[in-house]
């Protein structure tokens, strides 16, 4: 990728490697996947992380679905 800017490149990568506040990994029904906790155990689905390519077909494991774990 090439980026043509007069800014300084310490503002262009500014917290692009900082980990987003309230994102937790959870691991339901053997699929680990990266959550947006909304209370102590229910979140919406950001990715899903480590899982059978057929979960990915699957629209309960969608983004944005809310879930509930354990």
């Amino acid at each position: 990728m090439t980026l043509y800017t007069v800014m300084p490149m310490e503002m262009v990568w500014e917290g692009m490697w900082k980990e987003p506040e309230g994102f937790a990994e959870v691991r339901v029904d053997g699929l680990l996947m990266q959550v947006q906790q909304l209370e102590s155990r229910r979140g919406i689905i950001v990715r899903l992380l480590d899982c059978p390519l057929e979960a990915y077909l699957n629209p309960r494991y969608e983004p944005g679905q809310v879930i509930e774990w354990s």
